[in-house]
C-alpha cells in the first residue's frame, strides 16, 4: 500500500468513526485526568489549562492543540509536576497510547492525503535555477530576484509551503523578471568590446589638489614618487574610488580588477579593502566589501578580483590595519593646515587600479547557444535559420520547457507554448522577438515557479527536484534529469550515491549558506551595527569573517560527517587573521579562512560560542540571557520558551554600567508568572554572559564614557571597565554550572539526542516544505534511533532524511 492510500484510508477511517473514536480516547484519559491533572488544571485554578471545560472535538485547532500539549508534557515527564503523587504507570501508558492514536488520526485526516501544499521557489532557489537554466551570471539572478517580493516572515524556514504567497505583485514581478533574464540570456549581433581602463594614481590631478590642501578632504592623501599614501579608510574611499578617477561602468558584466599596492611606513601587516559600491547624483555609497588583502613589507603587491558590476557602481581600495603612534591619530592631519606629509603612521601606498571588462568568454554567449537549440550563428553573430522559424521554434520550446519545468512535457504543453510565436512569425517580426513569447510564458508558468505534482509518493522527477532544491537550492543538473527519466534515482544505491555527488559538489555551498543563514540566523548578522563608541574594533571584516566561520564549519561536519556533538562543542574553528585576533589566537597571517585548532584553554569551541551566533543574539550595545538562551532553547534544541504574557515589559540596557543584566533579572522573576519561563531561559543565557554583543570574550562588562591615555594625557576614550561578569547558573533540573565549558558539558551530557532530533527536523522542514507535525514523529524519531549508536553522524543524518517516507513523498 503506498502512503497516499494509507493516508486516505486513514483519514476515511477517522471520518467514518469520529464519534467512537472520540469516545475511546476521552473514556482512556479520564482516569489520568481526574486523579493527578484536575487538583491544578480544573474550575478552581488560574491555570491557563483548564482540563475541566476543554472539549474532545480534535477537527477543533485550539482543543488539537490543547491535547497536543497535554501529551508532549506528560509523555516528557514534566506533569504531574514532580512534588506531586505519580500516577499509576498502566493508567499513564493508556491514556498516551489512546491520546497518540487519536492526534495522528486527527492530524491525518486534516491532510485529506497530501502533507506538503503546492510549494513555490522562494527568491534564493529563483535567482539561483535562473541562472543554472539559462546559463547566466549568478549575480543576475540574484539582482534579477531583488525585484521579487520578498518573502513573509513567518520565524522558520521560507521554504514552508503553508506560509507562501502568490499575489498580482508577484506575476508582475515574474513577468519583469523574465524579460529581464531573457534580455541578459538572448544576445546576438555584433560582438561588444572589452575596453580597459588603467588608473595611475600618480597622475591623479583629483589626489595632487587633495594633497596640497586645495579641496575639501584636502591633508588627506600624501603624495608619492609612485602614487598616493593614505592612512584611514574614510579618507581612501572618499578619494580614491574609480569614479573619482574618471572611470564609469559601460554594461552590466564580469570586470577584472588589478590593483597594485605597498604597505607605507609599517612594521606589521596592513590590509588593502576592495569595495563595491554606487554613486547616484551624490557621494559614492560603499555597499559591500568584496576583498581583503594582506600588504607585508614594501614591495608593491598586485590583488585581481572579478566582480559583477553594473553601470553606475563603483570600486573603492581603502585601508584597514593601519596602526598609527602612540599620542598620534591621522584623523588630526585631514585639516587644511595641517598635511600627512609628516604623519609617521602606517598606511598603504596605491599606485594603479586597472579595470578591464565585460569579460566574454565566447559570442554569442554561451547562454544563447543554449537557448537557441538547432540554430547556428554567421560571421556577425547574427541567427541563421535552417529551416522554417516556426519548425525552430518548436526545436527551442522542446528542449527548454522540460528542463524548465523540471519534468517532461505533457500531451499538448509543447505545442500550446510554442504556438505564442505564431501571431509574431505571421507578422514578419525577427526570429528573436518572437521566440521570446513562449520563453516568456513557460519563465512565468506554473509548473516553473512551483514544485508541483500530486499527492502520495513521488515518481522520480519530483524526487530529482526536491533532492536539487535541497542540497542546491537549485533545479536539477543533467545527471539528476537523466536518472529521474531512465525510472533510476528512486533506487536506494543510487540516490545514496547522487546525495553524495551533490554533497561533495561546490554547489552545495548553497545550501550551506542558505541553511545556515535561517536555522542559525546567519541573515541577521547585519540586523544590528555595534555601538562604535563601546565597540570600536568592530568593522565590516570582522563581520564578514564571522559569517564565513559559521558556514565553513557546517560545512565541514556535513563533509567529515561529524556528529552533532560537534554544535555543542569542538576542538576547531575556522578563522582568518582578523577573527583570530578578535578570538587571541596566535600565529595566523593573511586574510583567508583556514581550519584551525583550538587551544585547550580556549573558550571557543561548537556554534555557541562563535561571534556570528553571539552577535545575532545581542543589540549591538549590550547582551541579555534571555535572547542568547531563547536561541540555545529554539535553535538548538527546538523547545523555544512560551512568549512572554501580555503587560509584562522588557528589560532595559544599562550602558553605563551601574546595574548588571543578573540584577534586573532577578528582579523580573519576583513575578512567579515571570520566573516559570525563566528557569529554563536563562541557565543557557547566562553560561554566554562571558561574550559581548560583537563575540569577544570578556571578564567585565564595558560602560559608556570613560578616558584613555595617549602619550602623557588624558583624553575622552571610547569605554570603561564595567562591572565584573558572572556566566554561572543552575539548569532547571539542578545542576550547577560555573561559565560557558560547564555548560557545553550539561549539554552533552543531557541534550546531545535533543539536539539531533531537532537538527533532522529542521532538515526535513527546509527540504520538504512542510512542517513536522504530529502524525511525523514517530519518521523523525525512527532517524534518530538510526543515528544514535554513532553519535548522530550529520552527513549520515542527511542520507537518512532523503531515504525516509517523509522526503520521498508529499
Amino acid at each position: 500500500m503506498t502512503a497516499r492510500t494509507c493516508a486516505a484510508f486513514a483519514a476515511c477511517l477517522w471520518l467514518a468513526s469520529g464519534v467512537a473514536s472520540g469516545q475511546s480516547f476521552e473514556d482512556d484519559v479520564a482516569p489520568l485526568v481526574e486523579r493527578s491533572c484536575l487538583a491544578c488544571h480544573g474550575d478552581r485554578t488560574v491555570t491557563p489549562l483548564n482540563l475541566a471545560r476543554l472539549g474532545f472535538d480534535l477537527t477543533d485547532r485550539a482543543t488539537y492543540r490543547a491535547w497536543e500539549r497535554v501529551y508532549e508534557r506528560v509523555g516528557n515527564g514534566e506533569m504531574p509536576p514532580a512534588a506531586a503523587p505519580r500516577p499509576d504507570t498502566a493508567v499513564v501508558e493508556t491514556a498516551l497510547g489512546s491520546l497518540k492514536r487519536a492526534l495522528v488520526d486527527a492530524n491525518l485526516a486534516a491532510r485529506a492525503g497530501q502533507r506538503t501544499p503546492l510549494r513555490r521557489l522562494t527568491r534564493l532557489e529563483y535567482a539561483y535555477t535562473i541562472s543554472d537554466l539559462l546559463g547566466i551570471d549568478e549575480a543576475v539572478g540574484e539582482i534579477l530576484s531583488r525585484g521579487l517580493p520578498a518573502e513573509a516572515d513567518s520565524g522558520g524556514f521560507d521554504t514552508v509551503a503553508a506560509n507562501q504567497a502568490m499575489s498580482p505583485l508577484h506575476v508582475r514581478s515574474y513577468l519583469d523578471a523574465a524579460d529581464r533574464a531573457l534580455d541578459t540570456a538572448l544576445a546576438a549581433g555584433p560582438r561588444p568590446p572589452t575596453e580597459r581602463y588603467v588608473i595611475e594614481y600618480v597622475k591623479s590631478r583629483g589626489l595632487h589638489r587633495s594633497s596640497n590642501a586645495e579641496i575639501l578632504g584636502g591633508g588627506a592623501v600624501k603624495k608619492l614618487d609612485d602614487g598616493y599614501a593614505t592612512f584611514s579608510m574614510a579618507a581612501s574611499t572618499y578619494l580614491l574610488h574609480s569614479l573619482a578617477e574618471g572611470y564609469r561602468v559601460p554594461r552590466p558584466g564580469r570586470y577584472r580588477v588589478a590593483v597594485e599596492a605597498y604597505a607605507y611606513q609599517a612594521e606589521t601587516p596592513v590590509t588593502l579593502t576592495l569595495y563595491r559600491g554606487a554613486s547616484v547624483g551624490g557621494p559614492a555609497s560603499l555597499d559591500e566589501l568584496i576583498g581583503s588583502y594582506d600588504l607585508v613589507g614594501d614591495a608593491p603587491q598586485t590583488v585581481v578580483i572579478t566582480p559583477f558590476l553594473s553601470p553606475g557602481e563603483l570600486i573603492s581600495p581603502a585601508v584597514a590595519d593601519a596602526d598609527f603612534p602612540p599620542g598620534d591619530d591621522p584623523l588630526r592631519y585631514f585639516q587644511p593646515d595641517k598635511n600627512v606629509r609628516d604623519y609617521k603612521g602606517e598606511g598603504i601606498a596605491l599606485r594603479s587600479m586597472t579595470i578591464e571588462g565585460p569579460l566574454l568568454d565566447a559570442w554569442p554567449l554561451a547562454s544563447t547557444r543554449r537557448l537557441l537549440a538547432g540554430l547556428e550563428f554567421d560571421e556577425a553573430g547574427e541567427v541563421r535559420l535552417a529551416k522554417d522559424p516556426y519548425e525552430h521554434v518548436v526545436d527551442v520550446v522542446a528542449a527548454f520547457a522540460p528542463r524548465a519545468f523540471r519534468r517532461p512535457l505533457e500531451e499538448g504543453e509543447l505545442q500550446a507554448y510554442a504556438s505564442l510565436a505564431e501571431p509574431l512569425l505571421a507578422a514578419g517580426r525577427p526570429f528573436l522577438e518572437a521566440v521570446r513569447v513562449p520563453l516568456r510564458a513557460i519563465l512565468s508558468a506554473p509548473p516553473f515557479l512551483y514544485h508541483g505534482g500530486e499527492a502520495g509518493e513521488m515518481d522520480d522527477f519530483g524526487l530529482a527536484t526536491r533532492l536539487s532544491y535541497f542540497l542546491w537550492r537549485s533545479t536539477p543538473d543533467t545527471e539528476l534529469f537523466e536518472l529521474a527519466g531512465e525510472g533510476r534515482l528512486s533506487d536506494p544505491q543510487v540516490l545514496a550515491r547522487q546525495v553524495d555527488r551533490m554533497l561533495d559538489d561546490e554547489r552545495n555551498a548553497r545550501f550551506i549558506r542558505d541553511f545556515a543563514g535561517q536555522a542559525f540566523r546567519l541573515y541577521e548578522i547585519k540586523a544590528t551595527s555595534p555601538d562604535a563608541g563601546l565597540y570600536p574594533e568592530y568593522d565590516e571584516r570582522l563581520g564578514q569573517a564571522m559569517q564565513r566561520e559559521t558556514e565553513l564549519f557546517l560545512a565541514e561536519l556535513i563533509a567529515g560527517n561529524h556528529g552533532v556533538g560537534s554544535l555543542i562543542d569542538a576542538d576547531f574553528t575556522f578563522v582568518n587573521r582578523r577573527l583570530a585576533e578578535h578570538y587571541g589566537l596566535a600565529g595566523i597571517e593573511g586574510q583567508h579562512m583556514r581550519r584551525t585548532p583550538l587551544p585547550a584553554d580556549s573558550p571557543r569551541g561548537g556554534l555557541l560560542t562563535q561571534a556570528s551566533v553571539l552577535k545575532v543574539t545581542a543589540n549591538g550595545t549590550t547582551t541579555s540571557p534571555v535572547p542568547r538562551g531563547n536561541f540555545v532553547l529554539a535553535n538548538l534544541l527546538g523547545q523555544p520558551a512560551a512568549p512572554p504574557p501580555a503587560g509584562v515589559e522588557g528589560l532595559e540596557p544599562d550602558t553605563r554600567g551601574t546595574t548588571t543584566i543578573r540584577e534586573q533579572l532577578d528582579a523580573h522573576r519576583s513575578n512567579p508568572v515571570c520566573a516559570s519561563c525563566h528557569r529554563v531561559i536563562d541557565p543557557p543565557g547566562f553560561a554566554l554572559e562571558s561574550f559581548d554583543p560583537i563575540g569577544g570574550f570578556r571578564t567585565h562588562y564595558r560602560a559608556s564614557g570613560g578616558e584613555a591615555r595617549y602619550g602623557n594625557a588624558l583624553v575622552p576614550g571610547y569605554y570603561s571597565e564595567g562591572p565584573p561578569v558572572d556566566s554561572s547558573g543552575v539548569t532547571p533540573a539542578g545542576d550547577p554550572f560555573a561559565g560557558i565549558e560547564d555548560y557545553k558539558r550539561l549539554m552533552l551530557r543531557n541534550d546531545l539526542e535533543q539536539v539531533a532530533r531537532h537538527l533532522s527536523s529542521q532538515l526535513l522542514v527546509y527540504a520538504t516544505g512542510a512542517e513536522i507535525e504530529f502524525a511525523d514523529r514517530d519518521a523523525v524519531e525512527d532517524i534518530v534511533a538510526r543515528l544514535r549508536a554513532d553519535g548522530y553522524p550529520i552527513r549520515t543524518m542527511i542520507h537518512e532524511i532523503v531515504r525516509s517516507d517523509l522526503f520521498g513523498s508529499r
